[in-house]
């Protein structure tokens, strides 16, 4: 039919000009005229084109057939001069917006744009970063707000949204203010809840509880925490309102959950950051409930619980007994402790040699149970069961089995989401799964980007303390890119089958061009999610790896398609007993992956350390990534100033000069060469720390212990001859070194307060020493740990440019609990010499007082 006809065949235009002659009138701003001479141009224009130009076509596309390498080379020139072109309007663009903005202009391009983006159903994005936001803003206060302040603006701007929704005014920005604050609330409230009275002074109790988690640290020795615990004495029990988490060697039984235990222990109060924006235990066990940590003085006696298990304990003892069962079929080998971690979640047996080797060759990920791990188990359930049902030929053609599928699939990643122990990773994978596989069930196909916006709301919401956790921080970034490249290039990725066949290959070439197209992508997966984690990586743990890519090349086809899958078969034939033949094979495929890991590991051997470096860089970083992911369009070019701050910030910021511990006892300097000094007699979990801080690993700890010429020391203590770690001027020969006295004694305070410029004591200094700097146990108690910049180059010494302490002046509630004992306690630099006035001294005190001890960070 032509577009000029009806569907009658009449002209319309003779209808509509006698319309517009009846309804326009002398004086309107369009004449009837006017119209009907345009209606008459439009019919010229849509006329049927002539039978030249139809032949034109024809001969056309003979030729494209008769020619198609010619037309194929000619569209691929086409489109890269296109790309080119595109490439460089973008940045000349741009570059004009940077040089000369028109401000209106952009204005409007970027509100043209956004509103397109929340048409499509973006706006759940948004929420969940400005909720994230808001969460992350809470957490960053220097001092704790009052809880009515938080809970006025979500009432407000919700009472305000509400009534304008009602009337249809109500705008996005309002909405994202509202989530923002609704993320300050949450986080708020979360605190309020957890708020306890933890133990603030070391003791020596008799204490009985219920095992609530077990973790093996070593051969016989456990981690415990306890539950429902109660000091017992001669006159009673006593309830502890907080759980407590207890290290005990020699243990002869593997103790179960649900379990009672009776033990005499050492228990002292929770131990914050060993140093500024390290790893803190005390805000860990504030939300956990974890009120006293020590160790066992006796041997403990372990009892059946009073009461029946409830489904934790439960699904805990279920997760002990398959891992012990996985361990054993496969003889207890290094392979086995990597089963157990892939499967059951439990990294307890693996060996710290393993662990390094995987975190340097890239491979961490692996033992992280998240989306990799998760897909593949509702994957493998969802077309196993679907197979099976459509055995049945009633079944097929009825149509509802991908709807049984789906069910089957969601209960098996519940039952695995129990099994691996509920991780951050596991917990967003597991949301993220369920809403897919819903999804399926009622025919709607799930964006995977507004399903990861969900994970986090939900995630968020009842754990708000997570977003400072580098799981889910990690978790969330890679999984953002991922996607934002998966939906840029998935036509590329999927569409090779077709282009294949309609280039007539034959099937080894289609089948080494997917197999090319997918190893490709493997690599392409492995960059994309190193380049968003790396920032995270190395705020949070000073370190990288640098050849990440190769090892996931390597190792990940493994543990796709050998490992996972015959791992998952293992888990289900565990009832029949066929379990064996399955692990064998996964073992074999796992010595292939630490091989691979080992291997790449050692090409990075000394490249993966990165240092202590600024952290707004690091947040500037993570926020052009997250700007290039979720910016639509154009606007991911605002990516790029960011980035480029970051670096600014980077090359401006300088590593600090000089490290002290939260004790005092472990404290890290520059030497005269400019070498890395520790003050540390013994390795330990501070000065492992403060090694990665220098940008080294715990494996040289020996190569930098501080040397006699470095300090002069007697047992009153030691006096130690500090250089700044970069000179500017000069070079670092002929500056005078700044004195730091390490007091022991409190008797020579005042000879060290009139002879050095740093001062670093656990007794308490006199009011009128003159050093420069003074820290003492009043600071140590009240602002822990500190990094302290030299100003260099001056000939009569540096001088203090600048101090970073680990915490405010003002605590938060997460923040260790200022002890009584804290005006009592003298520590020595010997464990020996620990003297508590409050209790009977323990020379195992010492690992525990201002730090988390024997209980190192996974």
């Amino acid at each position: 039919m032509r577009e000029g006809q009806s569907s009658s065949g009449k002209s319309q235009s003779g209808v509509v000009g006698t319309r517009v002659s009846a309804l326009c009138v002398e004086g309107d701003k369009f004449s009837a005229s006017g119209v009907a001479q345009r209606t008459r141009e439009h019919e010229a224009h849509t006329k049927p084109r002539p039978k030249t130009q139809n032949r034109a076509d024809v001969l056309h596309s003979n030729a494209n057939s008769e020619f198609p390498s010619i037309v194929q080379r000619v569209g691929v020139l086409d489109r890269c001069k296109q790309a080119w072109v595109g490439l460089w309007l973008a940045v000349h663009g741009w570059g004009r917006v940077m040089l000369k903005p028109d401000q209106m202009h952009l204005l409007s391009y970027a509100r043209s744009v956004l509103q397109q983006d929340w048409s499509r159903g973006q706006g759940i994005v948004w929420y969940a970063l400005s909720h994230m936001a808001g969460t992350l803003v809470y957490f960053s206060l220097p001092a704790e707000p009052y809880g009515v302040l938080s809970a006025m603006p979500v009432i407000l701007l919700g009472g305000l949204a509400f009534f304008r929704w009602r009337r249809g005014h109500a705008t996005a920005t309002q909405v994202a203010l509202l989530f923002f604050f609704g993320g300050f609330f949450l986080a708020d409230l979360r605190v309020e809840f957890a708020r306890g009275d933890p133990l603030d002074r070391p003791i020596t109790r008799k204490v009985e509880g219920t095992i609530r988690s077990v973790k093996q640290s070593g051969q016989s020795a456990y981690s415990i925490v306890l539950a429902d615990v109660v000091s017992v004495t001669k006159e009673g029990t006593t309830p502890f309102p907080y759980f407590i988490r207890l290290s005990i060697k020699g243990m002869k039984q593997t103790p179960l959950v649900g379990e009672n235990m009776q033990i005499k222990a050492r228990l002292v109060p929770p131990g914050g950051v060993v140093r500024p924006g390290g790893y803190d235990f005390a805000r860990t066990a504030f939300f956990s409930g974890i009120g006293a940590v020590g160790y066992g003085l006796s041997r403990p006696v372990l009892s059946p619980g009073s009461a029946g298990l409830s489904f934790l304990p439960l699904v805990g003892r279920g997760r002990e007994a398959i891992a012990e069962r996985i361990r054993r079929v496969l003889d207890y080998s290094p392979e086995s402790a990597f089963a157990v971690a892939l499967l059951v979640g439990k990294r307890d047996h693996l060996v710290d040699s393993d662990k390094e080797a995987l975190r340097n060759a890239g491979l961490a990920h692996v033992l992280a149970i998240s989306g990799m791990h998760m897909g593949l188990v509702t994957s493998l359930v969802f077309f196993a069961v679907r197979w099976i049902l459509s055995l049945s030929p009633s079944l097929a053609l009825k149509g509802h089995i991908h709807v049984y599928a789906s069910v089957a699939a969601l209960i098996a990643a519940s039952v695995y989401l129990g099994l691996s122990g509920a991780s951050v990773a596991t917990q967003r994978a597991y949301l993220m799964s369920v809403l897919i596989l819903c999804a399926a069930l009622i025919g709607r196909r799930a964006f995977s980007l507004r399903g990861l916006a969900i994970a986090c709301l939900v995630l968020l919401s009842v754990r708000p303390e997570e977003v400072l956790a580098p799981g889910f921080q990690m978790s969330f970034c890679a999984v953002l890119a991922l996607l934002t490249s998966y939906s840029i290039g998935k036509n590329w990725l999927v569409g090779s089958g077709k282009a294949a066949r309609r280039q007539d290959l034959s099937s080894f070439e289609r089948g080494m061009r997917t197999a090319f197209k997918w190893l490709l992508a493997c690599a392409l997966t492995s960059l994309i999610a190193g380049a968003a984690t790396a920032p995270i990586a190395a705020m949070h743990f000073e370190q990288v790896a640098p050849y990440g890519v190769l090892g996931n090349v390597l190792a990940m086809p493994l543990v796709t398609f050998v490992v996972m899958p015959l791992g998952l078969l293992s888990l289900l034939s565990i009832p029949v007993g066929a379990d064996a033949l399955f692990l064998s094979g996964m073992a074999a495929g796992l010595q292939l992956v630490l091989k691979a890991a080992y291997w790449v590991s050692s090409l990075s051997d000394g490249l993966t350390s990165l240092g202590v470096a600024s952290v707004a860089g690091y947040l500037m970083l993570i926020t052009s990534v997250v700007v290039l992911c979720v910016m639509p369009s154009r606007l991911k070019w605002f990516a790029a100033p960011i980035l480029g701050g970051a670096v600014v910030v980077f090359a401006a910021d300088r590593p600090p000069d000089l490290m002290v511990a939260d004790t005092g006892k472990h404290i890290a300097f520059y030497d005269e060469d400019g070498g890395l000094r520790l003050t540390s007699s013994r390795m330990s979990f501070a000065a492992d720390s403060l090694l990665r801080a220098g940008g080294l690993s715990g494996a040289s700890f020996k190569a930098h212990k501080a040397r006699a010429l470095d300090r002069t020391c007697d047992k009153q203590g030691c006096v130690l001859k500090i250089y700044p770690r970069e000179v500017k001027k000069g070079g670092r020969y002929g500056i005078s070194p700044v004195a730091l006295a390490q007091s022991k004694s409190p008797d020579l305070l005042e000879a060290d307060c009139r002879l050095a410029a740093i001062v670093v004591t656990q007794a308490q200094a006199p009011e009128a020493c003159r050093a420069e700097l003074v820290i003492d146990q009043q600071m140590f108690g009240k602002r822990g740990a500190v990094y302290i910049w030299l100003t260099g180059g001056s000939e009569r010494g540096g001088q203090i440019e600048k101090v970073r302490w680990a915490y405010h002046a003002q605590r938060r509630p997460w923040n260790p609990k200022l002890p009584s004992i804290t005006s009592e306690l003298i520590a020595a630099e010997e464990r020996s010499h620990l003297a508590l006035n409050a209790d009977t001294p323990r020379a195992e005190d010492a690992s525990f007082v201002g730090g988390v001890g024997r209980f190192k960070r996974d």
